[in-house]
């Protein structure tokens, strides 16, 4: 009992100097694997980074995605920003695919859609017309794309330029983030998950700047856009990470991001059931050990 009390006490102890600290005391990554040690270790070690510390939704739900293409043998992926405004989140978002390149040995395209000419008009109550007003957030195109290395901007009304992506040639979506702000936007960005199975990995980290605060709800804006794909995609599914606080680093467990992410679940696709290694103990002894 005593030789099972003192393992409990180091694990725990083990765990909080690991977990419980500031983000700036972060290890080395951990060899790869698709698993929450190694997303943790790796964002904790990434995130040390001044650009990457600003953009860490983005940065996580990379990392995720790009370690399930990598368990599922795929060599290049895409990450999708959906609302560009400015460009900083671009720019962040090309950084993060360098690094984790690097890591993971996982090409990664960066994809930018924007009008260029900041928000449509509201059409009603559904697009939130109390926050948002045409033209804000409009775009500075030439000072934008003079800092650009990598990312292809798709400029005009996304009801447009999504179809035509669509039938364009890209590699499978691993990550999108949705900052479109408006409901009929987000609606229109959605179609993107109705693509072919092989341009989209089987889970895809999905990232909502615009669902928790102000006056949204589940009947405005994209948690209204998320509900009606939802009620209208019998295979294709969007749906919160439930409890993601208890799997992300100890120090963000507390911050916004970690309650914007959602995964849409591409059932069709034919590595939906692959095993992804998240769960790597197939052991638990009768002491209760995982190994």
């Amino acid at each position: 009992m005593l030789r099972r009390t003192l393992k409990a006490v180091i694990r725990q102890t083990r765990h909080w100097l690991e977990e419980d600290h500031p983000l700036s005391n972060a290890q080395a990554p951990l060899p790869f694997e698709n698993s929450y040690s190694w997303l943790g270790a790796t964002f904790l070690a990434l995130v040390r980074d001044p650009t990457l510390y600003h953009r860490q939704g983005y940065l996580w739900g990379v990392l995720q995605g790009v370690a399930l293409a990598k368990v599922l043998g795929l060599s290049r992926v895409s990450v999708v920003e959906f609302g560009v405004a400015g460009g900083a989140g671009l720019l962040a978002l090309e950084h993060i695919a360098e690094r984790v390149e690097r890591l993971t040995e996982v090409q990664v395209d960066v994809y930018g859609f924007d009008t260029g000419c900041g928000l449509p008009e509201p059409q009603d109550y559904r697009d939130c017309p109390n926050i948002w007003s045409g033209g804000v957030y409009a775009m500075d195109k030439a000072q934008l794309e003079s800092r650009l290395r990598r990312a292809h901007l798709k400029l005009g009304l996304i009801e447009e330029t999504v179809p035509a992506f669509l039938k364009s040639s890209f590699s499978p979506v691993a990550f999108i983030s949705f900052d479109v702000d408006l409901y009929s936007s987000t609606r229109d960005a959605l179609i993107l998950l109705e693509a072919k199975p092989e341009v989209l990995l089987p889970r895809i980290f999905c990232y909502f700047d615009d669902i928790i605060g102000f006056t949204f709800g589940d009947l405005n804006g994209e948690r209204l856009a998320i509900a009606e794909f939802n009620e209208t995609h019998r295979i294709r599914k969007l749906s919160p990470i439930y409890g993601l606080k208890h799997f992300v680093p100890a120090a963000c467990a507390n911050s916004m991001w970690v309650d914007l992410f959602y995964v849409a679940h591409i059932l069709d696709h034919p590595l939906y059931g692959q095993a992804d290694g998240l769960r790597k103990p197939t052991v638990i002894d009768i002491d209760g050990n995982l190994r």
